[in-house]
């Protein structure tokens, strides 16, 4: 055999074995050291609860220690902004809540990034489902009674949000939008003193996830009327969703991981392996469920799909309600 052909036949032989650096596919030289999975929230919300368990899941899988790191601030942003700068760091990922990314492209701020072009969604986690909330001493017993009532009292429904500009805002501004309500929106710096004053009587309505809400709904202190995501809540499933009384206001949030945009496209891949089976574990599955998130294994280009789909209603909302974000 001459020696070209010997050549071709062994370079056949070895190619399908070879990864996109020339490695085995099977082991690529991907983690070299310490992956940093950088979560948006602080210490005890349901990003770092879920994160922290994700980070020791991952490490065991990849063979490397996976470091949580929180940077709270702005909604998940400032997490954010950190992450899209570490371009060319592939051992750095972001853990957040992917709604406060959605805003953020729909309101066009004015970021030291771009939520779809300077980051690369790796996996989703799952929908984060929240509690539409009143107190116990409200005269409704469910969702469209709720309605009913705020129909009949214009401005007079103190509804409580985290933040202007949050999403669970937004959904409020889509229940006036879509709904022919008028609430008096009252924002807070956070769930916390939004969930106080709902306790205390002093505003009707809020908004929280599961995992926040289900001590106050186990001792009666507030009553859950409704899910406010598209898909009913696994975890309640009892409750309907806004929007199977209101057409169109859902809330589009969940958790994910995402990376710098420049991080190499098998890295991503084996990434997205990982967590999806990660997420598909039973005993991860039913801890997840149990605590709002509804698992959704699936590829990256899902996740920027459903990103992008959900951002063109959000900007066309913040338009017609003439809300300003900075």
């Amino acid at each position: 055999m001459r020696a070209w052909h010997r050549a071709l036949l062994a370079l056949a032989l070895v190619c399908p074995l070879l990864g996109p650096w020339g490695a085995r596919a099977a082991d690529p030289p991907w983690p070299t050291r310490p992956v940093v999975l950088v979560v948006s929230y602080p210490p005890g919300a349901i990003t770092d609860t879920v994160g922290r368990r994700l980070a020791e899941r991952l490490g065991a899988m990849l063979g490397q220690n996976v470091v949580v790191e929180n940077r709270g601030g702005a909604g998940g942003n400032v997490a954010a902004a950190h992450v899209a700068r570490q371009r060319g760091d592939d051992h750095v990922l972001l853990f957040t809540s992917y709604g406060t990314l959605i805003i953020a492209a729909a309101a066009e701020l004015k970021l030291d990034f771009h939520p779809f072009r300077d980051l690369e969604p790796v996996a989703m986690v799952g929908p984060m489902s929240v509690v539409l909330l009143v107190r116990p001493g409200l005269p409704v017993q469910d969702l469209r009674s709720f309605l009913a009532h705020a129909r009949a009292n214009p401005g007079r429904v103190n509804f409580a949000s985290v933040g202007v500009g949050s999403s669970y805002h937004l959904l409020i501004e889509q229940l006036q939008a879509y709904g022919g309500l008028s609430f008096n929106h009252v924002p807070y710096r956070g769930g916390a003193a939004g969930m106080a004053d709902l306790l205390g009587g002093r505003v009707d309505a809020t908004l929280a996830t599961v995992l926040f809400a289900r001590p106050y709904l186990n001792d009666g202190r507030a009553r859950g009327i409704a899910i406010a995501n598209a898909e009913r809540a696994p975890a309640m499933p009892e409750l309907p969703t806004v929007g199977e009384e209101v057409p169109g206001a859902q809330l589009t949030d969940g958790l994910a991981v995402l990376a710098p945009a420049t991080l190499p496209p098998p890295v991503v891949t084996r990434l997205n392996a990982a967590l999806n089976a990660i997420i598909s574990e039973p005993a991860m599955h039913a801890w997840l469920t149990h605590e709002g998130v509804t698992p959704r294994p699936g590829p990256p280009e899902a996740l920027s799909a459903e990103m992008q789909a959900a951002a063109v209603p959000l900007q066309r909302l913040l338009a017609e309600a003439g809300i300003k974000l900075e």
